[in-house]
Parts: C-alpha cells; sequence; structure tokens
C-alpha cells in the first residue's frame, strides 16, 4: 500500500502538460514554466477520473483524485494540494506550500494518509547547474529527487534515489502540433529489490480553451493507446 502512495506521488509529473515556447533566461525561470501553462494562470484544478468498462465518465462523476495549484502573478507557485480518493485503499492528501520566488525555492509538505498517519516533511530544491535541481528532504538526507529540465525549462526527466541506488526514473517527451500539446509520453522504470520494470503512461489532449492550455485529456498505461484508463479534466482561472 506504502508503494501505492508512492505513485500517486509521482502521477503529478505524469499530469503535468509541458508546453513548447521560446527560448528564456536564467533571470526569467518561473515554475510555471516547467508546466507550459500558457496566459496569466492563477489557478488550475486537475480531476482526474477512471474509465470502467469502456464508459467515458462525465465531469460531473466523482473523481479518484484532485491536484490544485495556485500561481503568484510572477508563474511561482504558492500551493499544491493532491487529494486521492481510491475505491479499495482510501482516502489520501497532500498539501504543499510554497516559499521564495525563481529558483530560491522551498517548500512544507503536510500528508494525510489513508491509514491515519500523519507526516510533515520541508524540502528545498538545491541546483545542480543551469537546467536541473535536486529537491532535499530536510528530514532525511539520504532522499533525492533530481528534475531535469530543457533549455526552455519544460521538464523532461526525473529521478527518486535513496543513497545511491535509483528508486524510479521517469521520462517525459511531449508531441507538438501548431504550437499546441498533442500528446505526453510518460516512460516510467521502477526499480524494485534490484528487479527494474518499464511502464508508460500517455496523455492525448482531446480540448482546450482560449488560451490554448489543455482541458480534457485521455490517458492510457499501453503504448499502443488501444484502452483509455483515465480522464482528466482540468479547470484555469486567469488574473
Amino acid at each position: 500500500m506504502k508503494k501505492t502512495v508512492f505513485l500517486l506521488l509521482l502521477l503529478p509529473l505524469f499530469l503535468s502538460c509541458n508546453g513548447q515556447g521560446n527560448k528564456t533566461t536564467e533571470t526569467t525561470y518561473t515554475q510555471k514554466l516547467e508546466y507550459g501553462l500558457k496566459g496569466p494562470v492563477k489557478e488550475v484544478i486537475t480531476y482526474i477520473h477512471s474509465v470502467e468498462d469502456g464508459k467515458i465518465p462525465a465531469n460531473t462523476a466523482k473523481p479518484i483524485g484532485k491536484i490544485t495549484m495556485t500561481f503568484d502573478n510572477m508563474g511561482n507557485v504558492i500551493t499544491l494540494n493532491k487529494v486521492w480518493d481510491i475505491k479499495g485503499i482510501g482516502k489520501s492528501e497532500f498539501l504543499s506550500v510554497f516559499s521564495g520566488t525563481g529558483k530560491a525555492l522551498s517548500y512544507k509538505e503536510t500528508a494525510h494518509l489513508y491509514d491515519g498517519e500523519h507526516t510533515e516533511n520541508s524540502y528545498k530544491y538545491i541546483w545542480l547547474d543551469d537546467y536541473s535541481y535536486n529537491i532535499r528532504s530536510e528530514k532525511d538526507s539520504s532522499y533525492a529527487n533530481i528534475i531535469t529540465l530543457d533549455k526552455n525549462y519544460r521538464m523532461v526527466k526525473s529521478i527518486f534515489k535513496r543513497g545511491d541506488i535509483i528508486e524510479s526514473e521517469e521520462e517525459i517527451e511531449t508531441v507538438y502540433k501548431n504550437d499546441k500539446i498533442q500528446e505526453i509520453i510518460n516512460k516510467e522504470i521502477e526499480n524494485t529489490d534490484g528487479k527494474k520494470s518499464v511502464s508508460y503512461r500517455i496523455q492525448v489532449v482531446q480540448k482546450y480553451d482560449s488560451q490554448g492550455n489543455p482541458t480534457v485529456l485521455y490517458g492510457y498505461d499501453d503504448k499502443n493507446k488501444q484502452k483509455v484508463k483515465h480522464v482528466l479534466n482540468k479547470e484555469y482561472t486567469y488574473y
């Protein structure tokens, strides 16, 4: 079950929508660039619905997950709230409150897990070079989440390490059409007791809002996209 919670923490990477734009400079870095969001975004709410028996659920159906991100008017993340309520597992909630701007970032996370466990931890961004950083846990120095960005500050790789051991690795490829996201391909490699397994999560955009941000995406867990597993509905508020 704890492994399931770990996968829930990975899912926001799968849900991030890397966009495309002109090259930015170091002084203009903000977290909004990592998600490729267009326009003066203030809040993004993502509802994740499971698809059962091949039926696409209405966006009014009860979601298994809800992710809410808020930004200041410069594009820095203020809060990130993730709520999961999965049948057979239970409800878990993670709230991250960010401090700082640009590359000088830290955040405090409070977690309420399905089994009643309550945890708090603080994290700090340690930049390794212009386009990669380590999210360091203040409680556990052996933990590392190393993020790699492209030259436009879009996320392309994420590695979770415990000491010298890579526990999981994620590679992100984004396909564009007419300067809009068309498809996002996530390749995940998990290392469990020395055994590696590879899986894929693919998102295909179905609809966009007036700013060009995706509002409806279909999620697949096979490269051939034979069966829709999840539907993601996104709502945006702008400054």
